[in-house]
């Protein structure tokens, strides 16, 4: 069973504000491993992540967006793809209803679907551009598990933050959680690198440019989760917080660190 989880990027992609079309896809049964249309498609199972998904992403997405589609558009439009997730983006917003229109008879062919609730358009024009004008789109979303939002760099442009989401950080968190509640009757040392190699794990994916602020609440959070069950490893283990802080001095968690900079 293929499934494309298409989220939509919001950027700049030209001259003027994008309007971007945000979806999902979700197949109706047995995906195709489809080669160029002149050719004949080769009928098989294509499990979500396997070359054969990720090829008919390419051929339905890439070629078809950049081949047909592009050619007849008024304005300039950029299609980023991951794996199975992509996001469109364009210039004018007549564009970006035209490809809406026409995705869902695109896919349809191949035995695809667009997800009803996930497929929509976006307004990510910055807040200057957008002021004055009534709009009844949104204006942030979520892809591959971060919060795009528009807010101000340093020197007060414009500048697109991507934050983790909400979901993505209560996931993070319950694993943590999850985890300090099974390794109660671990020695510490063990504990101590089991949770530093978590932590270290998602500042991995998630420390961006500008996301510092969601990567502290993760560490701040650990901490808490982390004395709460050393204090239930029996019914006399309470742990107060004096006797905390000289413990994570003695065992220090991994400070929050980007890892991924944007200039």
């Amino acid at each position: 069973m293929l499934t494309f989880a298409n989220v939509v990027w919001g950027a700049r992609c030209g001259e003027s504000a994008r309007r971007v079309l945000l979806g999902e896809t979700r197949s109706r049964g047995y995906a195709y491993s489809v080669r160029l249309r002149r050719e004949s498609a080769l009928e098989r199972e294509a499990p979500h992540g396997l070359p054969s998904s990720r090829l008919v992403s390419t051929i339905l997405l890439d070629e078809w967006f950049a081949e047909q589609v592009q050619p007849r558009l008024r304005g300039t439009s950029t299609l980023v793809r991951y794996c199975d997730d992509f996001v469109m983006l364009f210039a004018c917003k007549d564009d970006a209803e035209r490809v809406h229109a026409v995705l869902g008879k695109r896919l349809a062919k191949f035995g695809l679907e667009l997800h009803p609730d996930k497929t929509r358009l976006i307004d990510s024009r910055p807040p200057a551009e957008r002021a004055g004008a009534e709009t009844m789109l949104p204006t942030t979303f979520v892809f591959l598990g971060f919060l795009h939002v528009w807010g101000k760099s340093r020197k007060g442009n414009a500048t697109m933050w991507q934050r983790t989401a909400k979901d993505r950080l209560a996931r993070t968190l319950k694993a943590i959680n999850g985890q300090c509640r099974l390794m109660r009757p671990w020695p510490l040392a063990e504990q101590h690198r089991r949770i530093c190699r978590m932590l270290k794990g998602h500042f991995a994916y998630f420390g961006i440019s500008g996301n510092y602020q969601r990567l502290t609440a993760v560490v701040y959070q650990t901490r808490r989760l982390w004395r709460k069950w050393l204090s239930r490893r029996s019914w006399k283990s309470q742990v107060t917080w004096e006797q905390f802080l000289r413990l994570v001095k003695r065992y220090p968690l991994p400070a929050p660190r980007i890892v991924h900079r944007y200039t």
